[in-house]
């Protein structure tokens, strides 16, 4: 998403390329790292705005790389959605997405950009997101009367319509030097609150006696959902739930580097016969078993659960070539922290599962 610094009159910290890249390492020397499957986020939180960094690695220096940054509200309002459909533009960076959100009932759909999306193992049509939302006004109204509580997707922004909750003078600060100040209002719509932040200068004069707890406001906004919340408050969470996820979707998706964390450094990895050790000799495996899988057309991936004595309940990830016609089966065992100890691909007309609709 574009970098949205005007919404909090700090558009000079970031107007120069050489100003952007100070911004940028300020944030990767001060503020909190947040993991992800691909890189990472830096998080500079700076009073009640915040910007974070994404980076990611070089596979052939190993360095860290700038990708981009986002900006987004210290704001306290959750949204539950559903994943519509993915948005993502071609060529976006890995750790960027945009989807169109929806609810679970309610004809209402928004357009998100998600920030810090690559701390989640998948994102995928029909998924529910827990997400921190923040508004971003290309333009906005406040007026007396009644709300339509109406909220419309367009290609990049969404046009929606809502009471204000709360109201107040939001304030940006730089460690103790205060910065700029900016309007922040609490919103409720058809999906949640939102907190909606922008300068004053945006209102126009009539309007602004009305930017107060009561007014309908009306506006066309880049909508921002910050994924890092719960318990991905601090990043990646590794576990079997997760790392069968990160698995089906390195399955249909490709990308076997972003099963490198979850993975121990003393890991094995068996693809049918093949049994490699060590994490880059099982990364290696693993993307030929991607391969060979996809072209044998086994593209259909279900999460499973072992029924046999002795296996009974433990987790599994079925590969078919569709839901009737399951060839293989992924079991794995962890360690103490979630992470890979063993991985095995493989086929045993032993085994006993049934299939579950999600982990």
């Amino acid at each position: 998403m574009a970098l949205r610094l005007d919404s909090f009159g700090l558009t000079e910290l970031a107007a120069k390329p050489e100003d952007a890249f100070r911004l940028a390492g300020l944030a990767m020397a001060e503020g909190s790292r947040l993991p992800g499957y691909g890189g990472d986020y830096y998080r500079l939180r700076m009073g009640d705005a915040q910007v974070v960094v994404r980076t990611g690695r070089d596979r052939e220096s190993g360095q860290e790389e700038l990708l981009g940054m986002d900006a987004h509200a210290g704001s306290g309002c959750l949204w539950t959605v559903r994943v519509e459909k993915d948005l993502t533009p071609p060529g976006t960076d890995a750790l960027s997405r945009r989807i169109l959100a929806g609810r679970e009932e309610g004809p209402e759909r928004a357009v998100v950009e998600l920030l810090c999306p690559d701390v989640l193992p998948s994102i995928r049509e029909g998924d529910t997101l827990r997400l921190n939302m923040a508004g971003f006004p290309l333009r906005i109204s406040y007026d007396a009367g009644e709300s339509s509580g109406a909220m419309e997707a367009g290609e990049d922004t969404t046009l929606l319509q809502g009471l204000v909750k709360d109201a107040k003078v939001g304030e940006t600060f730089l460690g103790m030097e205060p910065l700029t100040k900016f309007v922040s209002v609490t919103v409720s719509t058809a999906m949640g609150d939102i907190e909606l932040c922008h300068p004053l200068d945006m209102v126009a004069e009539p309007q602004r006696d009305m930017v107060r707890p009561g007014a309908v406001v009306s506006a066309l906004c880049v909508l921002s959902g910050d994924c890092a919340v719960g318990q991905y408050a601090g990043g990646l969470v590794f576990g079997q739930e997760q790392n069968f996820r990160l698995l089906a979707d390195f399955l249909r998706r490709g990308n076997v580097e972003r099963l490198r964390p979850m993975l121990r450094s003393d890991c094995a990895v068996r693809f049918l016969e093949n049994r490699q050790e060590g994490t880059e000799n099982a990364l290696a495996l693993l993307e030929l078993a991607g391969r060979d899988l996809a072209a044998a057309g086994l593209g259909c991936v279900r999460p499973g659960v072992l029924t046999a004595a002795g296996q009974r309940g433990r987790p599994c990830l079925l590969v078919g070539q569709d839901e009737e016609r399951f060839a293989l089966l992924c079991r794995m065992d962890t360690d103490s922290l979630g992470r890979v100890r063993e991985l095995e691909i493989g086929r045993d007309p032993e085994w006993e599962f049934d299939v579950l609709e999600s982990f």
